[in-house]
């Protein structure tokens, strides 16, 4: 994640860099340091903190908040200088050359002429693993918070309960940031936006090879962020779960159909976000702009289906289940029914809209404000599962009517993908009214039709309260914890453990009582309570420290 800074006059700072003394700190193993840091994203709030060096190759400095390094025992303090050796053996030997060789590098040496990146590893609020920030680049007389290093940030919690495999993304994800900085800002006077950077930078997990293995990896959470709440909007980037997983699935696309040369080139263009990769696009030989990819990704994560043509599928296997679950309007299969909605809708946002049931005719009045420019794709799916991608436009008109034969009948449902590409407010209404005429005729077939209902509701019940009473009758026999547990477990003897602990030890905690085996919300949410009542960072992990003290308060030892 980046920090975002003000626009700096780039001319005076170039000058600022040509004549500024040649200089490296000497520096040996314990030495410490202050650094400035960001209060909005550090645990309590500081803006600069003392920190001690604990390791140190030819290029890399890894720092340690010294408050929080002699918190630890001897034994955490070994583990983590175990993993930041490993972390750098590496990324210097791996991930740095491939990085560099694709995207370029960052400044070297920097203005304090040292070759190495500083990692500066501390506490940090709920949700921030990582930060860079432009303003370390410069010289203290041009910003006076600037530590003067190439340096990025990482929170412990990376280093307590992130699988060691996983460790060494968090810490490409950043310097991706530091090399935008140098690319971007250095030697072509600009700052990307936020959603590009930070998409460029989480795609690194994949590109990195961090997500071949699906379980457990960064994908995979990002996978079920999206899953659980697809709103997100690109320009207003504000850094939730969401919006990572968006942009990171936006990027997996770019690269499977257009290659990694668009992220590249889009980078080292003058130009910024969706201007600099329509940019790219061109200069690749591809004719189309982003707005047309944008509209075949979002249909691509509706139905991730390769029959409707390779542009509306993801090629990675790990992708290959994954779509979104759209906002579903289920009309009566009897009568005449309507629905009218509206929704607002930022700029290059996802939203999905399904419209099932009803039977006969169907109507859908749609209506955009005046001078909004837009792109609405609906696609009706029929019984045979054929889908037909229809599109209409501002060029158009900003209403109009999509009318449908047979609805219900030889038309299964109607998907309505409504996309905003320009507002003078930023935001657009989006109206639409859809009216179907049943084709019941009389009483006899209305009463067979909802007998079928009820019949298939029934059987549903009956599954699931089967699959509950199955549930409720497994012995469930837990020992002491020795392995870590984290979000987007499914069906695990080991979580049916730590749920069955958390429902008669902490009921306040966890008062559901859900033994699913599944680490979802309601799991990392009490994870989350146990580790603020023992004083632990609240990270939704269950890790080394989280364990040591469950196992403690539960078992005994």
């Amino acid at each position: 994640m980046a920090k975002k800074t003000k626009n700096w006059k780039f001319i005076f700072i170039s000058m600022l860099i040509l004549f500024a003394p040649l200089f490296v700190s000497a520096q040996s193993i314990n030495s410490q340091s202050v650094f400035y840091v960001e209060s909005d994203y550090d645990y309590y709030s500081r803006n600069q903190i003392n920190a001690i060096l604990i390791y140190q190759t030819n290029k890399l400095n890894f720092y340690i908040d010294t408050n929080w390094w002699q918190s630890l025992t001897f034994t955490d303090q070994n583990n983590i200088n175990a993993k930041i050796f490993s972390l750098a053996s590496y990324f210097e030997n791996y991930d740095y050359p491939k990085i560099t060789a694709t995207f370029g590098s960052e400044a070297i040496p920097g203005y304090d002429n040292d070759t190495r990146i500083y990692i500066l590893i501390h506490p940090l609020k709920e949700n921030f693993l990582g930060y860079a920030r432009f303003v370390d680049s410069l010289p203290a007389s041009a910003n006076n918070f600037s530590n003067q290093h190439e340096m990025v940030y990482l929170n412990t919690a990376i280093f307590l309960d992130t699988p060691p495999q996983q460790i060494g993304y968090y810490l490409a994800h950043e310097v991706l940031h530091l090399i935008s900085f140098n690319q971007k800002g250095i030697f072509v006077n600009s700052e990307d936006e936020r959603w590009l950077a930070e998409a460029r930078s989480d795609y690194f997990s994949t590109f990195l090879g961090y997500n071949n293995n699906l379980a457990g990896s960064i994908l995979e959470k990002r996978l079920n962020a999206l899953r659980q709440n697809p709103n997100f909007s690109l320009l207003e980037f504000k850094g939730t779960n969401s919006d990572y997983a968006a942009v990171h699935l936006l990027a997996e696309y770019i690269v499977e159909k257009y290659g990694i040369k668009i992220l590249v080139d889009s980078l080292r263009s003058n130009l910024t976000g969706i201007a600099s990769v329509n940019y790219a696009l061109a200069k690749n030989g591809y004719s189309e702009d982003f707005n047309t990819l944008f509209r075949n990704w979002l249909i691509a994560m509706l139905f991730n289906d390769c029959s409707l043509g390779k542009l509306y599928c993801f090629d990675n296997p790990n992708l290959s289940n994954f779509r979104i679950y759209p906002y579903t309007t289920y009309l009566p299969e009897y009568g005449t029914a309507s629905l009218t909605a509206n929704s607002y809708l930022n700029l290059y946002a996802g939203t999905w809209i399904k419209i099932s049931g009803g039977r006969g005719d169907l109507k859908v009045y749609y209506e955009f404000p005046q001078d909004t420019q837009f792109v609405l794709t609906y696609i009706s799916v029929d019984k045979a599962n054929n889908k037909k991608i229809e599109t209409v436009s501002n060029k158009d008109n900003n209403k109009g009517t999509i009318s449908i034969s047979d609805f219900g009948v030889n038309i299964n449902a109607l998907y309505l993908l409504p996309l905003i590409t320009n507002n003078s407010a930023g935001s657009a209404l989006f109206k639409y009214d859809a009216q179907v005429s049943s084709s019941v005729s009389n009483n006899s077939t209305l009463i067979e039709m909802l007998n079928q209902r009820i019949a298939q509701l029934k059987a549903q019940l009956a599954m699931l309260v089967a699959q509950l009473n199955a549930t409720n009758q497994t012995t469930i026999s837990c020992s002491r914890f020795q392995r870590d547990l984290y979000y987007g477990l499914k069906n695990d003897n080991d979580v049916k453990c730590l749920q069955k602990m958390l429902s008669e030890k902490e009921p306040s905690i966890y008062g559901g009582g859900l033994i699913t085996g599944n680490f979802l919300d309601l799991t990392k949410a009490a994870i989350q309570k146990y580790q603020q009542k023992y004083g632990l960072p609240p990270t939704g992990y269950f890790g080394p420290l989280t364990r040591v003290v469950a196992n403690r308060e539960w078992f005994g030892y």
